[in-house]
């Protein structure tokens, strides 16, 4: 009986020798026999390189001109829009400083008017704490959430790169009302986001990458103050499955998470809003009185 085993592997290395010995196909050894060994001398081989060279450097210099061209434009408009949006800044941070000088004014004059009623002018009192139309002041809870740093080498939008939203975008207005919602649970009887007080009618939401908290845009860090019982709420909040979760968002995304008690916190005062829709019912008279 004979061993075909042996045959066959001395035939396999043979070819892998051959293989690396001589990896050109026979049909291209034959076709350079035929020519002799020299090149292929076509008539239009030299023209169409040469065409096809100028049709390239034309195009890239299409794209240059073109992309140069536009540039200044574009840095014009672009220009002209940060002017309008500063300038709209400034007028709504002049509207709203009057604003608050005017509530001020009226509340003095009311407070004289009111002069002599205690039990009113504490129940009017409450009502404009709850409704968060005017600053207050004191004890309470600090919390603080930021996005993670930009990678480093990533290229800076608009200088040949883009970073995507992904990268550096993690926190959401999702995020911002856990953090609220927990410290209103939490018994705070106050609270700020960057500097913009809530009320019962604020909204906080997303539009593009910017948080917008009554439609006012705010940028990372998120600082959200909370004016309250300072010890109830450092220590339901250190509990609180909120604070479980962005913890571990420090560790995995790179996020800034911190929060503190705080002796003396300041929040602002919100503009005095106007509802639209809700009108005060009255009193329902009972049956049989005029």
């Amino acid at each position: 009986m004979t061993d075909r085993s042996g045959g066959d592997q001395g035939h396999v290395a043979q070819l892998l020798i051959e293989l690396v010995t001589n990896p050109r196909d026979p049909g291209y050894e034959a076709a350079a026999a035929r020519r002799g060994g020299e090149p292929s001398r076509r008539w239009y081989d030299a023209p169409l390189v040469a065409a096809g060279c100028a049709v390239i450097g034309f195009v890239l210099v299409l794209a240059y001109v073109q992309t140069h061209r536009a540039a200044p434009e574009t840095a014009k408009v672009r220009q002209s829009l940060i002017t309008r949006v500063h300038a709209a800044e400034s007028r709504g941070n002049a509207l709203a400083s009057s604003a608050r000088t005017l509530n001020d004014q009226l509340n003095t004059l009311r407070g004289n008017a009111l002069t002599g009623a205690g039990a009113l002018t504490d129940e009017l009192n409450l009502d404009e704490l709850l409704a968060g139309q005017v600053a207050v002041r004191g004890p309470g809870l600090q919390v603080e959430l930021s996005e993670p740093p930009t990678p480093s080498g990533t290229a800076a939008p608009g200088r040949g790169g883009t970073v995507p939203i992904t990268a550096t975008h993690i926190l959401s207005d999702r995020d911002v009302r856990s953090v609220v919602n927990e410290l209103w649970a939490d018994g705070a009887e106050a609270i700020s986001v960057n500097n913009v007080r809530l009320t019962p009618t604020s909204a906080i939401r997303f539009a593009g990458q910017a948080v917008l908290v009554d439609f006012q845009p705010i940028a990372s860090p998120y600082v959200i103050r909370a004016v309250g019982p300072s010890e109830q709420l450092d220590t339901e909040f250190a509990s609180s499955p909120v604070a479980s979760r962005y913890q571990t968002l420090v560790g995995v995304d790179g996020i800034g998470f911190t929060f503190s008690e705080q002796k003396d916190l300041s929040l602002p005062a919100s503009p005095a809003v106007a509802p639209r829709f809700a009108k005060v019912s009255a009193t329902p008279k009972p049956k049989g009185t005029r």
